[in-house]
């Protein structure tokens, strides 16, 4: 073991030797000299990279560091925290500056509370992460990250909140949002990944579970003595864990051997007692966190071989249902179960006799196993029946979903036809193709001004000249809200021709009383462009695009080309015009 003096030593020459390089770095410009020890500096530099990333060590050094940088560098330059560029979608930095932070936190309270569609989620995602100075007033720059970093962790978000922390290492000030990532990777049994994440780690963060964590890194890195080190130095700081210390003993090697307690208090805890243990056997329960069950699982340590206990099945399929078990695994221990060949050759009579584990297994197996379309639908649908019986629903909605895609929609029978769509997820739907009617001008060929962005305006006024030109002689034609919408994009895209909706013969335009809620009015008047947004989301809810009435598409699109959001724009009319076929 290390002396305390020895390692007193090593912290005492790191920040001599760090405010060194800090000073010679300063006198560069004026000493020539410099120029000649420049392979010297580089290599200094590499030493520094190797132990930051072991930031414990050098808690008193970044406090120095910390606070020169503090000196030089503008506070507004450290509010903007993003993943995109506000140009991909029209925005611009000083989209929340103008709102008042309680509206925001109010607005995405109700968000909050709705199953938003996949559109409006997206939408969210791409708000919430433009880079974007914060609001001035009544939410700080620290609150505004927080309500992105728990959007990210609710909705599961988890490789979104990683690049989140590439792009700003300010975000891994806060210890819970690493211990997130690292028990993420670490229930997945993927150990380098999780070490990996050390490197989010704020160096001015003092968290047990985390230090712990690097520890165990380092000496999975083949790094001992710089886990011993840090180990003396936790223990100095107050750490007492007589558990944690007697696994990390035995990994170093300075013990033959260690208890053989199994903890699950936590994740690592749990792995500790995992891969130190002699004859390792858990069995989980409907308390057991569901990172632990995720480990169990990736770790090949849940044994589904020749299950016969209802119980412990079931507690599989609550955890599931809990998220706290992936719906995934409870597929694969089905598969495992064995049944004869009568039973799957029997199947729609036979579960009916068995175990409401067994009968979900059964049918799922059967409907795996067949080649006629109208059987394999008739078992999906069953199966879904016998999950909703037991309030398992959630844990086959997913599943469902997969099956129905990867079914050929041109053989699905008509009877099933209503019932295949209802169940399938729009984004596992295969793309169809748009068919146009120049009959009708929202559904006509100049629709795809929006749909691709790549229309020529010149291709676009050519398109709209003979459409429009065929649709005047029609003096029956009605004038939809959509073809509104149509016209008024075009004009704001500034192609030449077309006319004024009011201006237009025949014409119901001002009898329609299409005009913007004077709420959003009062907010585009202000350059509240984040806050519109969000209102936005709110109206849109859990509905698909297509799914909504045209005088909404309408608001939608004229408050989008008042605010000049022509990327978003083009979204909802590239959902809402077309038919596919």
């Amino acid at each position: 073991m290390i002396s305390l003096l020895h390692l007193n030593k090593l912290i005492k020459f790191t920040i001599f030797f760090t405010l060194l390089i800090f000073n010679s770095a300063l006198a560069a410009t004026a000493i020539d000299i410099w120029e000649n020890k420049q392979d010297q500096n580089e290599q200094t530099n590499e030493e520094m990279d190797t132990i930051i990333k072991t930031p414990i060590l050098l808690e008193n050094v970044n406090k120095v560091s910390e606070q020169i940088d503090e000196e030089q560098i503008d506070d507004s330059d450290k509010t903007i925290i993003g993943m995109f560029d506000p140009i991909e979608n029209n925005f611009n930095i000083n989209m929340w500056s103008q709102s008042d932070g309680q509206d925001i936190t109010n607005i995405l309270e109700r968000i909050n509370r709705l199953n938003l569609s996949k559109f409006s989620q997206d939408l969210l995602f791409q708000i919430l992460f433009t880079n974007a100075y914060p609001p001035r007033i009544n939410l700080t720059s620290e609150e505004f990250l927080k309500i992105k970093i728990d959007w990210l962790i609710e909705n599961q978000r988890f490789q979104d909140l990683e690049a989140l922390l590439k792009k700003n290492p300010e975000a891994g000030q806060e210890p819970r949002v690493i211990r997130i990532l690292m028990d993420e990777h670490l229930s997945r049994t993927d150990i380098r990944s999780a070490c990996d994440d050390m490197s989010f780690i704020s160096k001015s963060v003092q968290n047990d579970y985390l230090d712990k964590f690097i520890i165990y890194c380092l000496i999975n890195n083949d790094r001992k003595e710089e886990a011993q080190l840090i180990l003396d130095l936790l223990k100095e700081r107050g750490l007492k864990d007589k558990f944690f210390e007697n696994k990390i003993n035995f990994l170093l090697g300075f013990t033959d051997k260690t208890n053989q307690e199994i903890l699950d208090d936590n994740l690592l805890n749990f792995y500790l007692s995992h891969i130190t243990s002699d004859n390792f056997e858990y069995e989980p329960t409907d308390r057991t966190d569901r990172y632990i069950w995720r480990y169990l699982f990736s770790a090949n340590l849940i044994k589904t071989d020749n299950i016969t206990n209802e119980e412990i099945i079931l507690t599989y399929e609550n955890a599931a249902a809990d998220d706290s078990f992936d719906n995934d695994e409870v597929f694969k221990i089905y598969q495992k179960i064995n049944f004869s060949f009568d039973q799957l050759l029997n199947a729609s009579e036979v579960y009916k006799i068995l175990p409401n584990y067994k009968a979900r297994a059964l049918i799922y197996q059967s409907l795996l196993l067949n080649d006629n379309i109208e059987k394999k639908l008739n078992f999906a649908f069953l199966l879904k029946d016998l999950f909703l019986e037991d309030g398992l629903s959630k844990v086959y909605a997913e599943e469902l979903e997969n099956i129905l895609a990867n079914i050929d929609p041109d053989k699905i029978p008509r009877n099933y036809d209503e019932l295949v769509e209802a169940n399938l997820n729009e984004d596992l739907i295969t793309e169809k193709q748009i068919r146009f009617n120049n009959d009708i001008l929202h559904r006509s060929k100049i629709i795809k001004h929006f749909l691709d962005g790549s229309e020529k305006t010149s291709r676009t006024e050519k398109d709209f000249k003979t459409i429009y030109k065929k649709i005047k002689k029609n003096k029956k034609y009605y004038y939809s809200v959509k073809d509104f919408a149509v016209l008024e994009s075009l004009r704001v895209d500034g192609v030449s021709g077309v006319p004024l909706p009011e201006d237009i013969k025949n014409s119901n335009f001002s009898s329609l009383g299409l005009k913007m809620p004077e709420s959003l009015v009062n907010l585009l008047n202000q350059n509240q462009t984040g806050l519109i947004m969000l209102n936005i989301i709110e109206i849109i809810g859990n509905n698909e695009i297509q799914d909504l009435d045209p005088e909404t598409i309408y608001f939608l699109n004229k408050i989008l080309n008042k605010m000049n959001l022509i990327e978003i724009r083009n979204k909802i009319l590239s959902e809402s015009l077309p038919v596919r076929v």
